[in-house]
């Protein structure tokens, strides 16, 4: 029985009332089971719903702990992105009050945050612009617009205000309904302190290019866009708005100097500039009178908000093409003048050479015919003489042609310790009759056969070793080579020329290099000399990439330095004997038979004293012409001819004597007798078909060796 049942039977029914009532008890008791059981159900049914909604609710906490920590997560991040911006964001009611500032209010400021909220933004703004920001929020509201811009200048906490940029738009509820402003601020006190320089430069640039005295001018491809005033007095404009506007072509002839057309030629030298950046040219102008002028024109690409403009810089040309052509007139004329300078020494040496080489032959001719003992001191002073007279003309005739600019370096090989021997061997008997020593130190390590022009070289050293002699009454003279250093095949060689002679007073060191100058006014009529001799070493040194130097002491000597720079030889030359030559054995030239053409009667007979001692027999022609028959009417075995000669020259008469047939016309030795030095004519007298040559004066000794050179 149910519990609850059997509790109220016992305290309400007695054993025999419980048995009158048990079908009734029974039908109770069952309801009381039924009961119970469905108690029990709806139990466990509760049971199972509270675990649900326990379980439901702590998730639901848990879900809303998350939500919040987001929220809070999500409104940390926007805070520090809000506060890391460098503009201010703000938000203000209709009066104006601050509802909300980001950090940036502070930085921009120093104004803390907490203490301007509430506070109105106009106590912030200069007063000289609350009116203009006033107007512009007035149509804001009215809604003539979505937002505005307005510049002002914001109090800063030092007093100090500060150029700022707002960005505003109106604020509005959920519903819509305005409720004040919101917008940024941004700070541009730098960009004003920038603009205001830049205006100031801008009128600086602006006052220059205007007053400047340089013609400026701006164009937009052909067009001329801008232009100041001495760009319109430089084209006789006087109006600015009758220049600009215009182009190139109106203020161009249609062809330039060169013969293009001014328009395309324009159009290149503009596209030049697009591409490199720039372009600088000469150019013929009209002016607006249709005078042309010369200018120069430097282009610039310019790059500008209306686009890319060329900045031309015209610099007029006509006074220095006025100086210029006066310059080439006067170039000509003292051309002309050092020409016909040139040409006259040129043929007053040829002339004084002529006579000269008579007194020279005689004077060798006197000296061989067994002189008594008392006229050899006076054929000797006769022959010093005529070479003391030859080195003056020398001098004198290439100091006019290193003038001229007609002085050539050779590159030719030659054995460079001969060259400085043979110099050594002029010298040695001129010091010993002075009673001095003569010294040649060369330095082994140069080698010995180098490329360079061996005939100036040579020149160079005669006239500082002359020098040092004429100059040096005791002690010596020396020449000291060394070497200095080598580049591949370059060499470098250092000459000293030194003596104990009289010395050079040391402000009149820079002067002895001046063309006709000496130390001393006395040194001309104590030891002779033109004052050239320096000079033309000085030139031909500076010719072959040199420089020369003196030091000098009054009591001690002078030493000249010069270097050069010579080429290694790698063509190792034949040993040759420069020593002079006996030419008393006549074994090699006697018995030969040759032409002498020549139209100077004193040196016919000079060569032909010298002929006749070697015992040579000769036949005279007196110009080309004659010679030309001659050779052709007799067997000769040389030709000795002069080149200057009336009727038909030299050249002419070797290139018809070459042109004859027959093989003997081709080889005959043609030896070329000249006043002038070999290496101005050598090309032409190769080229007219000579062999060889033979210098005026003649030196016997030379002209012997050159016939023996030549007999086959």
């Amino acid at each position: 029985m149910h519990r609850l049942l059997k509790r109220q039977i016992r305290k309400y029914l007695s054993a025999e009332d419980e048995s009158k009532f048990e079908y009734f008890l029974k039908a109770v008791n069952e309801a009381y089971t039924d009961y119970d059981t469905d108690l029990k159900q709806h139990e466990n049914i509760l049971e199972t719903c509270s675990v649900e909604l326990f379980t439901l609710n702590k998730e639901l906490q848990k879900t809303l702990q998350n939500k919040t920590e987001e929220v809070k997560e999500t409104s940390s991040r926007m805070e520090t992105i809000v506060n890391s911006i460098s503009e201010i964001i703000f938000q203000t009611t209709f009066s104006g009050e601050w509802l909300y500032l980001n950090v940036a209010w502070t930085k921009i400021t120093g104004f803390t945050i907490d203490k301007s909220i509430g506070v109105n933004a106009f106590e912030f703004i200069h007063p000289d612009d609350i009116k203009s920001c006033l107007l512009k929020l007035r149509t804001l509201i009215e809604g003539e617009s979505n937002f505005c811009f307005i510049e002002g200048r914001i109090l800063t906490n030092s007093g100090s205000y500060k150029w700022c940029e707002a960005t505003i738009r109106l604020a509005k509820e959920r519903d819509g309904i305005k409720s004040g402003f919101t917008g940024t601020v941004k700070d541009i006190t730098e960009r004003k302190r920038l603009e205001a320089e830049k205006n100031k430069t801008e009128e600086k640039f602006k006052l220059i290019f205007e007053k400047s005295s340089v013609a400026y001018l701006i164009t937009k491809g052909s067009q001329f866009f801008e232009c100041n005033k001495a760009c319109l007095d430089l084209f006789g404009v006087s109006r600015k708005e009758d220049f600009i506007g215009r182009s190139v072509a109106d203020f161009s002839p249609q062809y330039q100097p060169n013969g293009a057309l001014s328009l395309e030629t324009a159009r290149t030298w503009i596209e030049e500039c697009k591409t490199k950046g720039y372009a600088k040219f000469d150019w013929i102008h009209l002016k607006e009178n249709g005078s042309e002028f010369p200018v120069e024109i430097a282009l610039n690409t310019v790059p500008l908000m209306e686009g890319t403009v060329s900045f031309v810089v015209l610099n007029d040309l006509s006074e220095r093409k006025r100086v210029e052509q006066e310059l080439i007139i006067a170039k000509e004329k003292a051309e002309n003048a050092t020409l016909v300078k040139a040409q006259f020494l040129s043929t007053m040496s040829h002339e004084i050479r002529t006579p000269m080489n008579a007194v020279i032959g005689v004077t060798h001719l006197l000296s061989e015919d067994n002189p008594r003992e008392d006229q050899i001191q006076n054929i000797n002073i006769l022959k010093l003489s005529a070479d003391n007279l030859m080195a003056l003309i020398n001098d004198i005739l290439d100091f006019s042609k290193i003038e001229a600019g007609r002085v050539t370096v050779e590159a030719v090989e030659f054995n460079f310790r001969n060259l400085i021997q043979n110099i050594a061997s002029v010298f040695i008997p001129r010091s010993r009759e002075k009673g001095l020593d003569f010294i040649v130190d060369i330095d082994p390590k140069i080698p010995v056969n180098l490329i360079g022009d061996p005939t100036r070289i040579s020149q160079i050293l005669n006239n500082l070793c002359g020098n040092a002699i004429k100059f040096t009454d005791k002690g010596n003279v020396q020449i000291v080579v060394s070497y200095q250093e080598r580049y591949a095949d370059k060499l470098k060689v250092k000459f000293e020329i030194k003596d104990t002679g009289i010395g050079i007073p040391e402000h009149k060191q820079d002067e002895i290099f001046q063309s006709f100058s000496q130390a001393d006014s006395n040194t001309t009529r104590l030891y002779g000399g033109t004052g050239l001799g320096l000079t033309i070493s000085k030139k031909l040194i500076e010719i072959m990439g040199g420089s020369i130097d003196v030091k000098s002491d009054l009591e001690f000597g002078t030493t000249f330095t010069f270097d050069l720079h010579l080429i290694v030889s790698h063509h190792p030359q034949i040993k040759l004997d420069f020593t002079v030559r006996n030419y008393r054995n006549l074994n090699k030239v006697k018995g030969l038979h040759i032409l002498l053409v020549e139209d100077n009667p004193m040196n016919v007979l000079m060569i032909k004293q010298f002929l006749k001692k070697w015992e040579i027999t000769y036949e005279i022609a007196t110009n080309g012409r004659v010679a030309l028959e001659k050779v052709q009417s007799d067997n000769f075995d040389m030709v000795l001819m002069d080149l200057q000669m009336p009727v038909m020259d030299g050249y002419e008469a070797t290139e018809s004597i070459r042109s004859l047939p027959g093989e003997k016309y081709q080889k005959i030795p043609i030896l070329a007798i000249t006043a002038s030095l070999f290496n101005e004519i050598h090309t032409k007298v190769l080229n007219a078909g000579m062999n060889d040559f033979v210098s005026k004066p003649i030196n016997p000794e030379d002209l012997y060796l050159k016939i023996e050179k030549y007999v086959h």
